[in-house]
């Protein structure tokens, strides 16, 4: 609950307001004020649940966005953009974030639940609930689920294989099928709900002044009673970010990297091509050939352009030893992947100024490993030598998506779209992109 005076409280709802200006005519959107009441109960085996608790919030249901604001922060949801906004209201920041990063998260996690779940119960260890439980918290469903619905003093009750989810009272106000479906994607991202449930829900294109969601987690259940008032049919058709900046680099080595990365993101410049091609020359000509290769593959993880060597480059590229060593190094077995991670280590030896490079090469091989903390802070390392390096961000954005970091993972990735879109490292994450759009277009 709050603890804020009234005034405070409403002057920073007033400030979350100030996002949604804007001179262009309303369409379907809505607005609405909603507090969310939320009850544990200790499970069986269970330990302390969290204490009792209630939440205030702003809530607008624009055409293409939707934001869910408290006094301290508002969430911004931009489904033109896919963008997700996290503003700060104290500070007057905000973060930029993928949309994707959220449903990447939640399906990946739905898959690791049920693994889990699978095999709790096949060792018969611990309490496991029903997997429809985890699909309603994280709002995906498994095919086949059925919902059910009964009437209980007046209310409908809703259950998905015989699991009741939710009870939603009879009256509210009616709405266009427009709003019912920002409705629902409000509760989908921000609070959750059996993707079933909120179909049926949105269906009856209503907002009710008032229902509840039951969840179960490891350990405890929750009642969430939500209360809605002061819905009007009217709001802003856009938001505004210009009464606040991006975040100033804050937070771990990993988030400072990324908000300069979000301030700064960029394609390479001519002056940065002609910089690196110097740069190579001059290698070259001190006879450092190590060096020369190194330097190609960073400007190719830069730009995402391939610098490729003439036949005279390629004739000292094959008699270097350090290079003769690189292209030695194997590896189809977890031994030899370890074994290369230990010659990468003793390679940085042979290179005077693009120790960064090879240090990117073991991280990966250390991702490959699944030693995402052993690769992420050589990942820093590489960064903060060259910033500008699209290929580790890339990389960097993999090892987090292995730690289930996805919204660390997708701002990694980003800023190195933004600085080699072209790149083909970044295939795979394209292809991931419109995998989601595809399986989950509820999200979008």
């Amino acid at each position: 609950m709050f603890k804020r005076t009234a005034p405070t409280f409403l002057l920073r709802l007033a400030l979350a307001g100030a996002l949604c200006a804007s001179a262009a005519p309303a369409l379907a959107v809505l607005s609405f004020d909603m507090s969310v009441a939320t009850k544990y109960t200790v499970a069986t085996h269970g330990d302390n649940p969290p204490p009792d608790e209630i939440k205030q919030y702003k809530v607008v249901l624009g055409e293409r966005y939707l934001s869910v604001s408290t006094a301290d922060e508002s969430m911004i949801y931009d489904f033109a953009q896919r963008r997700r906004y996290q503003v700060d209201l104290a500070s007057a920041s905000y973060v930029d974030y993928s949309l994707f990063d959220g449903v990447g998260f939640r399906t990946s996690e739905l898959l690791n639940r049920a693994f889990l779940g699978e095999n709790l119960r096949k060792a018969g260890v611990g309490p496991v609930f029903d997997p429809v439980f985890d699909e309603h918290n994280l709002s995906l469903t498994a095919a086949g689920r059925k919902l059910s619905e009964s009437n209980e003093a007046g209310a409908t009750v809703l259950a998905v294989d015989g699991n009741p989810l939710a009870r939603i009272p009879a009256g509210g106000t009616g709405i266009s099928a427009a709003d019912a479906a920002q409705f629902e994607r409000m509760l989908r991202y921000r609070f959750g709900g059996h993707p079933l449930v909120l179909a049926r829900l949105s269906g009856e294109k209503r907002v009710p002044a008032g229902f509840v969601m039951h969840h179960k987690r490891i350990g405890f259940s929750e009642a969430r009673t939500y209360t809605i008032s002061a819905l009007k049919q009217s709001a802003p058709a856009g938001y505004d970010l210009k009464p606040y900046t991006a975040r100033t680099a804050q937070g771990n080595d990993i988030d400072q990297l990324l908000d300069k990365a979000q301030a700064h993101a960029a394609p390479p410049t001519a002056a940065a091509r002609q910089a690196f091609e110097a740069e190579i020359a001059q290698a070259f000509a001190d006879k450092r050939i190590f060096d020369a290769m190194l330097g190609m593959a960073e400007w190719s993880f830069t730009s995402g352009v391939q610098m490729k060597p003439g036949a005279e480059q390629a004739a000292l590229f094959r008699a270097d030893p350090a290079i003769q060593a690189y292209r030695a190094i194997r590896y189809k077995t977890r031994a030899e992947l370890e074994t290369a991670v230990a010659k990468m280590q003793e390679l940085r030896k042979s290179t005077t100024r693009k120790q960064h490079i090879v240090m990117l090469f073991e991280a990966n091989m250390r991702g490959k490993l699944g030693d995402v903390r052993g690769a992420l802070p050589l990942y820093v390392s590489v960064l903060r030598v060259n910033p500008a390096l699209a290929g580790a961000y890339k990389d960097m954005g993999d090892a987090l998506y292995r730690g289930y970091e996805m919204a660390r993972a997708w701002r990694s990735w980003d800023a190195g779209r933004r600085m080699a879109p072209a790149l083909d490292l970044f295939k795979p994450v394209n292809q991931h992109e419109q995998q989601l759009l595809r399986d989950h277009p509820e999200y979008f």
